[in-house]
């Protein structure tokens, strides 16, 4: 059986990355030497620290004025490589923004702890970088702090730019933004879940692969969601006392994130990580007391405990998708008038076997299973093609799943 690092995350190294960054007085994308760009380098010898195999470097560039940057500046993300050994042309991103607010989006001086918008994500993207340091996957996994989230997603549109103008292709990239707090405004707890958001919609779909989409009814298999569900399956086979809560939007209603960025360059595979119930007396708030309450994203107001599951889960899904073949690269079934179902699929270089899924159609997760051994690449089930959709993956020799190809998509 696969080792599982999800069991090694250190929840005192999380609260220490968080508290760490909410020190520094406001990481606000404008707030230069004395803000975001101290916290740029920290993080950067934060993540030279962890040692291993990663390749740390910030990603630099002068930002022009417009919309909510008021002036010119050069921010940077700050990257930490683990280079691919089978594969590295294929890319996994985790993101988390380091750059914080108030309640004015352009206050570049008052100060701007963001313990859980988002120091929460970044210590997520850091714990998974110093426990993966040591490994050798077969793509590549690139963790990413980004900037410049609250000025309109500035640095994960670099980042996303940047892998496609260099002709990588993202697998899969997902966002931790907003992870670290269990407790809504209206005073509900829930330190059982993670929400992940994930589109329908594809930018990029060619008129072909639409009109098969919806001859087949594959409409709620897009990319993010066939993502999303993997990202489930990994948490329930691996990580006790947390859930993924599967979540068929984009976003928050009428918000937006990095993945987004991902989206817009053509990375369909982008997913939103976000706890189950926010509370905005603790989000882009100026720091204060009304009636009592204490207002603004300080430290105080993360659930460390929840946080350490929440990377457990990161872990999970993160590790295995960086150490499994890939998916395969078509999958069919035989259209022929019989109550069973032949499926076919293109043989995965470094499987040790596959996993066949399937799920009614009125079903949204995979409700069913079937392992293969060896290098087969056909076999039936006596499910009708009618009423179940099907997709197959391929699995590594200590059992690592890979992203599933649908069939049909």
């Amino acid at each position: 059986m696969r080792l599982q690092l999800s069991a090694r995350v250190s929840k005192a190294h999380l609260e220490r990355t968080v508290r760490s960054l909410a020190e520094i007085p406001t990481r606000h994308t404008l707030s230069g030497a004395m803000g975001a760009d101290a916290a740029a380098a920290w993080l950067e010898r934060e993540l030279r620290g962890y040692g291993g195999n990663l390749q740390v470097a910030q990603q630099r560039w002068v930002q022009a004025a417009g919309g909510r940057m008021t002036k010119a500046v050069e921010i940077g993300n700050v990257l930490a490589t683990l280079p691919g050994t089978d594969s590295p042309e294929r890319v996994i991103v985790v993101s988390g923004h380091y750059d914080s607010r108030v309640t004015d989006v352009l206050d570049a001086r008052s100060p701007a702890p963001g313990a859980n918008d988002d120091a929460s994500g970044v210590s997520v993207v850091l714990e998974c970088a110093r426990l993966m340091a040591g490994m050798r996957p077969r793509c590549t996994v690139i963790f990413a702090a980004v900037t410049g989230e609250e000025q309109s997603l500035l640095g994960s549109a670099q980042l996303a730019k940047t892998l496609k103008e260099q002709g990588k292709t993202v697998v899969a990239m997902a966002t931790y933004d907003i992870v670290g707090n269990s407790v809504s405004q209206e005073g509900k707890r829930d330190n059982k879940h993670i929400r992940v958001f994930s589109t329908s919609d594809e930018l990029n779909e060619l008129p072909t692969q639409a009109t098969r989409r919806k001859a087949l009814g594959t409409d709620g298999d897009s990319p993010a969601r066939t993502l999303a569900r993997a990202i489930a399956d990994a948490a329930r086979r691996q990580v006790k006392g947390i859930s993924v809560a599967l979540t068929l939007r984009n976003d928050r209603y009428g918000r937006g994130g990095d993945h987004s960025s991902f989206l817009a360059a053509g990375f369909p595979a982008a997913v939103r990580f976000t706890e189950p119930g926010e509370d905005w007396r603790h989000q882009h708030q100026d720091l204060r007391t009304e009636n009592g309450v204490k207002l603004g994203d300080l430290p105080e107001f993360v659930d460390f405990a929840y946080l350490n599951r929440v990377t457990q889960v990161a872990l999970a899904w993160l590790s295995e998708l960086a150490l499994a073949p890939p998916a395969p690269a078509r999958a069919t079934l035989k259209q022929d008038l019989s109550n069973a179902t032949t499926l076919t699929w293109a043989p995965v270089e470094g499987a040790a076997g596959y996993e066949l899924l399937w799920r009614r159609t009125t079903e949204f997760d995979w409700s069913g299973s079937k392992a293969i051994a060896g290098a087969t690449t056909q076999a039936a089930l006596p499910l009708s093609k009618d009423d179940y959709l099907f997709a197959v993956r391929a699995v590594g020799p200590k059992g690592e799943r890979g992203l599933p190809t649908v069939v049909g998509r």
